[in-house]
């Protein structure tokens, strides 16, 4: 295989956008004291609160003890409270603060910024195109 192979390859491409955007969403979240991977148990939380640590792993698909660490430090910044079950003792619920409900609106507005930077070349029909593509490999998973 040649080194051109590589660079023009769909899993090259994808990595190297999915490279800049990473940098340019976590600069972005810094900002307002977030950090990448917690903005998902915060998505998970805005769309259903008061999920249990595991529930949580699962809608994010990631392992339970990423998540405990997110959670932590997200707790730790006030963005949600944990609180035992009062039925069973070993799990934990999380739900969110008010700082956690108010930070949804920034999120939105980073998200929706990055969201046009990253396509700006693109016209509607290849942005359509390309969801319709994006979801399709996301299903092969």
């Amino acid at each position: 295989m040649q080194n051109t192979d590589f660079i023009n390859s769909i899993s090259y491409l994808l990595n190297q956008v999915s490279t800049v955007y990473y940098a340019n969403l976590e600069k972005a979240l810094n900002s307002i004291g977030l950090h990448y991977g917690q903005i998902y148990v915060l998505i998970s939380l805005w769309e259903k609160d008061n999920q249990t640590q595991k529930e949580l792993a699962d809608n994010i698909s990631v392992s339970p003890p990423t998540v405990n660490k997110m959670v932590k430090s997200l707790e730790k910044n006030s963005f949600i409270e944990m609180r035992r079950c009062e039925n069973d003792s070993r799990a934990v619920r999380i739900t969110l603060t008010e700082k956690g409900k108010d930070v949804r609106e920034k999120v939105e507005s980073i998200w929706k910024d990055l969201e046009n930077d990253i396509s700006a070349n693109l016209t509607e029909t290849e942005k359509l195109i390309l969801l319709q593509i994006l979801q399709k490999m996301k299903e092969g998973f």
